[in-house]
């Protein structure tokens, strides 16, 4: 899937813009042009990446910087820079003006680097590997291991019914079917997560007689 990313630019910064850049490497690209709002937005949205162009004319960038580490999201970030100060901000990676396609490419994947695979995205749901939570519509859970562990085999198999059998020894590691009320106990907690009305689950459907179907609306 391509990264999605917050890009951070200042209001008036189309001239300056980088998004065609971004939208040019395959990126998915939510772009926010009140840097005040750049937590919030990053708190929204859980990106794969989020870039500060700092030759937007964009002012604080230390504090921007500063700000999002406050969210404890932990998200990759790459500056954009003309300025040498720039460039002793925290981030995972830098890139100085001009640039070429490549070298963005290069430094989106030195950013994310070793989170290349942190979200799995699925419809309106997003499960984060790292903290071992899920946001769905802006609301984000906690989730124990077994219940993260039941959520990305579903989710990684969007559409697809998975046997009991296999639920049973990918996330409890065995063979046993004797009694699988375990399991569905857990998909009872996560549906109470996800579902608006876990009565009448919309996303973790049981197919009777096999077991369960994650389903999702393009």
């Amino acid at each position: 899937m391509p990264p999605k990313v917050l890009l951070i630019e200042n209001e008036a910064a189309e001239a300056e813009s980088i998004e065609p850049a971004l939208l040019d490497r395959g990126c998915e690209v939510i772009i926010t042009r009140r840097p005040l709002d750049a937590p919030s937005q990053a708190i929204a949205d859980w990106p794969d990446l989020v870039v500060v162009n700092a030759c937007s004319g964009l002012a604080g960038v230390e504090e921007l910087c500063q700000a999002l580490d406050d969210t404890r999201l932990e998200l990759p970030r790459l500056v954009v820079a003309r300025n040498e100060l720039h460039n002793h901000c925290f981030a995972d990676a830098h890139l100085s003006i001009p640039f070429t396609g490549r070298q963005l490419t290069q430094r989106i994947k030195k950013a994310i680097g070793p989170q290349a695979n942190r979200f799995l995205r699925v419809g309106d749901i997003t499960l984060d590997g790292l903290t071992r939570r899920v946001q769905r519509s802006g609301r984000a859970a906690h989730l124990t291991p077994k219940e993260f562990r039941l959520l990305y085999l579903l989710m990684l198999h969007a559409g697809e019914v998975l046997n009991r059998r296999i639920i049973m020894k990918e996330v409890w590691d065995t063979d046993y079917l004797g009694d699988t009320r375990t399991l569905d106990v857990h998909v009872r907690w996560v549906r109470e997560i996800l579902e608006d009305d876990p009565s009448k689950p919309r996303c973790i459907i049981t197919v009777r007689g096999v077991g369960y179907r994650f389903s999702f609306k393009e």
